[in-house]
């Protein structure tokens, strides 16, 4: 087995132009995949965060049954004492803020322009985490104290025609059913990236919302982690924390909330895995050029292996090996080159990416190698190299002796 990889090292380096070729290829057809790959995750992982942070949160915890009756009696699976919720959960190490929601929809008038609006009412003074991804266009986000302060979207700005100090009137309607009305000024204008986001957003204090709804009651309570990843380890210390409480809970993590995420990355790994396929392709085409060559050279050689009696497997293992040990070689250098690559985008600031549909903002994107984008990468580049193989690998093994020899 030695000799046959030393004589497979020595025959790539035989035609070391062709050679060069061939892993330039491979090396070109690697970096594609992984900057494509590494632009992929950089996006998942934007989406993610800025879902996480400026909606959802990590985990979000009910009343046992909200998610069913709610709609039809809202005051009915409202959480009581959510202070009790909050002191348990923020005692677990790796939470970062536990907060309260309630929110509710109406009508908001500024003047004689009316826009159906969507209501959340926070926590001001633990709203800081959650507005890492909002970008502040005019005044200030809420501040501890606050009781009729609210921050409003860019989008529904323009629908209201309204500034920054201006008054806002919101009508709803009251978990009893009567017609209410709160006023609010208008002290922040904010952007979330999301124009259809941005079109309906009005944040208030919880304590606004509550008068409105003529409730002391939350809708639900949001956890905000420290790290994304340790989410699947501390759903389970949440749970555990609200089963002490020994009352009925119902809890949704992000992603069972994020409809519009798993679309995307279901469209985007999609389109991955098809570019994938036609990178794996050049490369087998690439690999193939190279080995079909090389047994057309060495037919004389090959014609003289068999007839001194060696065996068609000797002559298959060394070809094989030879396509093995491009595939390796590609693959090995390609990681280096992946890695130059993103360097180069982080010395150059980023690639600028115009809006996409439905954002109101560009944004600078970066190349987010994880080990899952390189181990598909190399996978590819390995798997186009044998399967490319294989046909000159048949062709050298079914030589006729003479035939070969007479070509010397």
């Amino acid at each position: 087995m030695f000799d046959l990889l030393s004589i497979a090292a020595r025959n790539i380096l035989r035609n070391r132009r062709r050679s060069l070729l061939t892993l330039m290829s491979i090396v070109v057809g690697f970096v594609a995949l992984t900057s494509f790959g590494g632009f992929i995750e950089f996006s998942f992982h934007g989406l993610r965060e800025s879902t996480i942070r400026t909606q959802l949160g990590h985990m979000q915890i009910y009343k046992e049954g909200f998610w069913d009756g709610h709609v039809s009696n809202p005051k009915q699976f409202y959480l009581q004492q959510p202070e009790n919720i909050e002191k348990a959960i923020s005692a677990i190490d790796g939470v970062e803020t536990v907060t309260r929601r309630l929110g509710f929809s109406g009508l908001a008038t500024v003047g004689g322009a009316s826009v159906n609006v969507s209501v959340t009412g926070v926590d001001s003074a633990r709203e800081e985490g959650f507005a890492d991804f909002e970008t502040l266009i005019d005044g200030r986000q809420l501040e501890p104290g606050d009781k009729n302060a609210g921050v409003i979207g860019e989008e529904l700005r323009k629908g209201l025609q309204a500034k920054v100090g201006d008054w806002a009137t919101v009508m709803t309607t009251s978990v009893d059913g009567v017609i209410n009305a709160v006023d609010f000024q208008v002290v922040g204008v904010i952007q979330t990236g999301s124009k259809e986001y941005d079109s309906v957003f009005v944040k208030v204090p919880i304590e606004l919302t509550q008068r409105a709804l003529q409730t002391q009651d939350v809708e639900r309570v949001i956890v905000l982690l420290k790290d994304t990843d340790r989410l699947p380890e501390l759903s389970k210390k949440i749970q555990q924390a609200l089963d002490g409480l020994h009352r009925p809970f119902e809890t949704r993590l992000w992603r069972d909330l994020a409809g519009f995420y798993s679309g995307v990355v279901s469209l985007y790994t999609g389109i991955f895995n098809v570019f994938s396929v036609l990178i794996g392709i050049v490369v087998m085409f690439s690999v193939a050029n190279t080995m079909t060559m090389a047994v057309m050279e060495r037919t004389p050689e090959i014609g003289a292996l068999r007839a001194i009696g060696a065996p068609r497997a000797h002559i298959v293992s060394m070809f094989l090996l030879e396509g093995v040990g491009i595939g390796l070689l590609g693959g090995i250098l390609g990681c280096f080159a992946a890695y130059g690559a993103v360097a180069l985008v982080q010395l150059a600031g980023g690639i600028s990416i115009p809006p996409p549909p439905g954002m109101s903002n560009g944004y600078q994107a970066f190349l987010y190698l994880t080990p899952a984008v390189l181990l598909q990468a190399f996978l590819v580049t390995m798997a186009a190299s044998i399967l490319s193989s294989i046909y000159p690998v048949v062709l050298a093994a079914r030589m006729n002796i003479v035939e070969a020899l007479q070509h010397a």
